[in-house]
């Protein structure tokens, strides 16, 4: 009886000693922060093959210059022109360095001829509109496609498959976020349109700068 006693003890204990290691070995779990996880503690989305970011690179570049031709069109003054003049100018670049990125990899990769079958409806209503219409549809346009391309460039950014298009995205994001923080400020649903490009980090000397807003 009494041997049975002891081992019925000594099984309690050791299952004690397993279960505070246990919980000592889940503690340390959650201590430590992930392999993948950023400096700040957030995790990046994984990055697209460079076929699919390139795609969507150059089909992202394709709608800001085309959405922004249509505006100059049909606004004739103001922030909202200025913006989008400074679009055309930064996403023709965008659009040379990224073929440019693509032949230095030496890869055979496959841009689009033009936009996909959403934003070429978005193109169409765009077309369709005027005025403050016009306006505050064009630039919400913008800010979700710049929310869309800080994504995709910030991925590809940090672990992309091919360092030549890595390095493109690096050296492009300054200037997709210097059009999203224009946009926070002077988009619809955000705050009124007072300030141009140029007084908000945007390109200098662009034309009507000094225009009231609309």
């Amino acid at each position: 009886m009494a041997l049975l006693i002891g081992a019925s003890l000594l099984a309690t204990a050791c299952g004690g000693q397993q279960a505070e290691a246990e919980r000592a070995d889940e503690g340390t779990a959650i201590a430590q922060p992930d392999a993948g996880a950023d400096a700040g503690g957030a995790f990046a989305a994984q990055a697209p093959s460079a076929q699919d970011f390139a795609q969507r690179q150059a089909v992202s570049d394709m709608f800001e210059i085309e959405s922004s031709k249509i505006a100059l069109k049909k606004v004739k003054s103001g922030p909202t022109r200025d913006f989008a003049e400074m679009m055309i100018a930064d996403h023709t670049k965008s659009s040379a360095d990224l073929r440019k990125a693509i032949a230095d990899s030496g890869k055979s990769l496959d841009l689009p001829a033009k936009v996909d079958a959403t934003r070429q409806s978005q193109l169409e209503i765009l077309n369709r509109l005027n005025g403050r219409e016009f306006e505050q549809e064009y630039l919400n346009l913008q800010m979700a496609g710049h929310r869309e391309t800080l994504d995709l460039l910030k991925s590809y950014a940090g672990s992309g498959d091919t360092a030549e298009l890595r390095q493109f995205a690096q050296a492009t994001i300054p200037a997709v976020q210097k059009h999203h923080d224009w946009l926070e400020t002077n988009a619809p649903g955000t705050s009124p349109m007072r300030a141009t490009p140029e007084a908000t980090g945007g390109r200098p000397g662009a034309a009507g700068s000094d225009a009231p807003a609309p």
